[in-house]
């Protein structure tokens, strides 16, 4: 019952996401958007969200394309996805990237996950899991997608991110384990554009999204401050009903996080007030 009144409201619900998401003045003119070729690119989000499988919602991949879409076409960077399962996402972000004039790179082992580290939080996935072999990607976006803006990156993530040195203007991050997502965080950021953005999937976990809030790490790896994550814990507010935590979710079962969390590389999520530091300095204190 509970599924079914969820996949009728998702249903249902498409047009309207479409319109609200996709409703921006800040989409560049260049682009030729009008209000019917928005709702064709929704629309042909959706179906391919129904027709390749995916672990991933269309709503973040409209949300990705909204920031595509609000980038002049003259700005520089490429789009980049980390772990594409079946190239679902990769289909949809290859229209965007038809639309925009941009390259897709598609970073992936093609041969599902990795054997995760023990010190890895989330390693509980089964090596070889999101398995998605090379040829059958490519035949997915080909049918589906604008397979003509595509270039694929075998192998696996430490191997072949060191190598990327192109402009990016968007990285969409799903990678399900702590350490893939870190080695991408750290090689992808240097090649962000001013106002690049990176986009992860694994959102709903908090200790997971603190890499984008951890002083620590953001000092020691690119002397700055943490740049902050939106949609941390809970995913964007794309219209579904989600409070959280994850762990308590079979109680609710109405319950659905939503679509994703992003970040942009002149973001800052850093806290700077210490009152008991400024008392101790008023004091003379050390």
């Amino acid at each position: 019952m509970y599924r079914f009144i969820l996949k009728t409201y998702y249903a249902l619900t498409v047009p309207i996401s479409i319109f609200f998401i996709l409703n921006s003045a800040l989409i560049h003119p260049d682009y030729k958007l009008s209000f019917f070729k928005k709702y064709r690119l929704g629309f042909r989000m959706f179906l391919n969200k129904m027709r390749i499988p995916t672990g991933t919602s269309y709503k973040s991949h409209l949300a990705m394309a909204l920031k595509i879409l609000e980038t002049p076409p003259n700005e520089p960077g490429d789009v980049v996805e980390c772990g594409t399962w079946k190239g679902g996402s990769a289909a949809n972000l290859s229209l965007v990237c038809k639309i925009a004039g941009r390259k897709l790179l598609i970073f992936d082992s093609f041969e599902g996950l990795p054997k995760g580290d023990e010190s890895d939080r989330q390693a509980f996935y089964e090596t070889g899991d999101y398995y998605g072999p090379l040829d059958e990607v490519k035949k997915n976006i080909e049918k589906y997608g604008a397979i003509e803006c595509c270039e694929f990156v075998k192998g696996w993530f430490d191997e072949t991110l060191p190598g990327l040195n192109t402009p990016v203007l968007l990285a969409f991050l799903d990678v399900d384990l702590e350490l893939s997502l870190e080695t991408c965080v750290r090689h992808i950021w240097p090649n962000l554009v001013e106002r690049g953005y990176i986009f992860i999937d694994e959102y709903v976990t908090l200790d997971y999204c603190a890499i984008f809030w951890s002083e620590e790490y953001w000092k020691r790896y690119f002397n700055r401050l943490p740049p902050g994550l939106m949609g941390a814990g809970t995913g964007l507010p794309l219209g579904e009903y989600y409070i959280g935590p994850w762990s308590d979710n079979e109680n609710r079962p109405l319950h659905h996080p939503n679509a994703g969390a992003w970040t942009r590389k002149d973001f800052s999520g850093a806290w700077i007030h210490f009152p008991d530091v400024k008392q101790l300095s008023k004091r003379g204190g050390k």
